[in-house]
């Protein structure tokens, strides 16, 4: 017999279907924050929300233990009473000596870390041997990693009280970049800079005083000019106000399938002349690193173990002697990390790594001044599971227009659906100089389209699509043709693709890629030129390169062609970061010709930047004209 739902349970079940629909639609992940309130979308039955303590993370370094604990990240501030020498072991750091019957330098050699135990009756004995003077004075050099930059302006060595054995000179330098030419072998010593010396000791304390410094090391050249050993119970180093860099790495956040991810937002404070620069990644493994294997037959490599096994960690850790080969990036399935958010937009911005993606990642660094500092509360980021499409790919032809002027582009998309995908009905295109219009849509299939605009000057625009893009459609890009102004080189024109009928579901971001055959693009920015040309044939190798000192890919190459100039011009290398910030310069006198730089990944501090991406720009200034050629490079560790 027939049955008929009565209507108050057919409307509970029709809701409750409608909840459960949507249900893990959207997912909010909050890292830190635990004596806030959750986000307002928390609320909301079908919004998921997880949050995450600090204290869950991959790698952290140069953060105040105690705010740490109580939830905040913010970097350590040193007092002048905090004796930096007596951490630095904890931050993996620590004094290095060479001696003991042998040349090499050594942590804790000779018992060096009695030095920096805070036990005034325990010493480092240093016999007499080193380098001996002409005058025949003996000298040693010990050198401190402190473990991370910090401003430094004292050191106080302490001999073993009583005994006359202390250094009858000192010399005491400073340095950001490393002393010790290779650490455990044979090599010298840079002393850096020199901050403070003395030539006739006769104390068992020495007080060095000198400028404030920005160090990561601390050198000691101690000095007897008789045959007598010295003792060194102490060695204290102190300076005032904030590390130089701190950083936090969250853990790897396992999304279990993929996801469309949506927006990130934080909440924190910086003082004017401080920088806090959050980063993401994102992948479809757990370990963005491929491991190889010596195969043992000339120089090949192979990412499978002896008996057919992909390699991963645990397998390359247990690789036998002379097996273990390189380890490398997987840009197949990672991305690098994004260029830095502006940490000014803490209530929302999109999240720049690629998706769908089954992983996701985030990194907070810190660049506190002297005395200037911040702090971060909490680290937010959405996803939505699953995305609309399995991939969508766009791109914007012409991939260059002339500079300052309204030009017309097509911008194509292409996606990718498997019945398990709900498919979309809109597209969003941001145009960072603004809008002019949209003349018309093209697919196949496609019954009408209208446009919205949010205002006049809105620098984003959507097109809604009748009827929607599904699986099983007939196939074949999406067409945009709009006009807009492009006032710089690079401007990009991201893209998304969002479904109106699951409104807490978030826009899925359009990667760019091959999208129509007949545009030879594959790029969602547009490019501007300068005219007449003065440079061109561009190659930079590699564009993606490792400064890490194992003499492989440690340096990146810039070569180009410069074209009718009759005399020697200036030609100017510039490296930036992706906040505009200068961080590298290098100029020559060239004249026509084919000329090179490169690039070692050091700003001009000769500190190595941190992993990522970076613009480049090499000009030339002629008097017939001025060009510029402009790109990206990426540095990973």
């Amino acid at each position: 017999m027939k049955r008929t739902m009565p209507i108050s349970l057919l409307i509970a079940a029709l809701a409750l279907a409608m909840l459960a629909g949507q249900s893990g639609a959207l997912e909010i992940f909050r890292i830190g924050g635990e004596n806030f309130p959750p986000p307002p979308e928390a609320a909301d039955p079908a919004v998921t929300f997880t949050p995450v303590p600090w204290s869950d993370f991959l790698e952290k370094d140069g953060f105040d233990d105690g705010a740490f604990a109580e939830g905040v990240l913010r970097p350590l501030f040193l007092t002048p009473e905090d004796n930096i020498a007596l951490t630095s072991l904890t931050r993996g750091g620590g004094p290095f000596s060479r001696g003991c019957g042998g040349y090499q330098f050594l942590l804790d050699g000779c018992n060096a870390t009695r030095m920096v135990d805070g036990d005034l009756s325990t010493f480092y004995l240093k016999q007499p041997y080193g380098f001996v003077f002409l005058s025949g004075d003996r000298s040693s050099w010990l050198i401190f990693d402190l473990g991370g930059a910090f401003s430094v302006n004292r050191v106080r060595l302490i001999s073993t009280q009583g005994t006359s054995l202390y250094p009858d000179k000192l010399l005491v330098t400073t340095s950001t970049i490393p002393q010790i030419v290779e650490r455990g072998q044979y090599g010298g010593v840079d002393p850096g800079r020199t901050v403070f010396s003395v030539v006739e000791n006769t104390q068992d304390t020495i007080e060095a005083v000198f400028p404030t410094m920005r160090a990561t090391e601390v050198g000691l050249q101690i000095t007897v000019t008789t045959g007598r050993n010295m003792e060194i119970a102490e060695v204290e180093i102190y300076g005032e106000g904030f590390v130089n860099r701190a950083s936090y790495v969250s853990k790897m956040f396992d999304l279990e399938e993929p996801a469309i991810l949506g927006e990130m937002r934080w909440q924190g404070r910086k003082d004017p002349e401080v920088r806090i620069d959050i980063h993401s990644r994102s992948g479809k493994t757990l370990d963005p690193n491929m491991y190889w294997r010596n195969t043992g037959r000339g120089d090949e490599l192979s990412r499978f173990d002896e008996n057919g096994k992909l390699l991963d960690a645990k397998g390359y850790a247990g690789l036998k002697t002379g097996e273990a080969a390189e380890i490398t990036y997987d840009t197949e399935n990672w991305s690098f990390w994004s260029p830095p958010y502006e940490f000014a937009d803490s209530l929302g911005t999109s999240v720049i790594s690629p998706s769908p993606n089954n992983v996701f990642q985030f990194r907070v660094d810190f660049q506190p001044d002297a005395l200037q500092g911040g702090e971060v509360d909490f680290v937010e980021f959405s996803v939505t599971k699953p995305p609309l499409a399995q991939n969508v790919v766009g791109e914007v032809y012409p991939p260059e227009v002339p500079l300052g002027e309204v030009s017309q582009f097509t911008y194509a998309i292409s996606p990718t659906m498997t019945p398990d995908h709900s498919g979309f009905d809109q597209i969003e295109i941001a145009t960072p100089f603004g809008f002019a219009g949209v003349d018309s849509v093209r697919a196949t299939g496609l019954v009408d389209w209208f446009v919205q605009v949010e205002s006049p000057d809105s620098t984003l625009f959507s097109v809604k699509l009748s009827p929607r893009r599904e699986a099983g459609d007939l196939g074949g890009p999406v067409e945009v043709y709009f006009r807009a102004p492009v006032l710089r080189y690079g401007t990009p024109f991201d893209g998304w693709v969002r479904d109106s009928e699951r409104p807490l579901e978030l826009a899925q971001r359009i990667n760019p890629g091959n999208a129509a055959p007949e545009f030879v693009s594959e790029t969602l920015s547009v490019r501007t030129s300068l005219s007449p040309r003065l440079l061109a044939d561009l190659l930079v190798e590699p564009r993606v390169f490792s400064p890490n000192g194992d003499g492989v890919n440690d340096i990146s190459r810039f070569s180009l062609n410069l074209l009718q100039v009759t005399e020697n011009v200036p030609l100017r290398l510039e490296i930036f970061d992706l906040s505009g910030r200068l961080l590298r310069q290098q100029e020559g006198l060239h004249e026509s010709g084919r000329f090179s730089f490169s690039w070692n990944g050091r700003d001009d501090l000769q500190e190595l930047v941190a992993p990522g991406l970076y613009m480049y720009r090499i000009v030339v200034k002629a008097k017939n004209g001025d060009d510029q050629q402009t790109g990206t490079i990426a540095v990973v560790y």
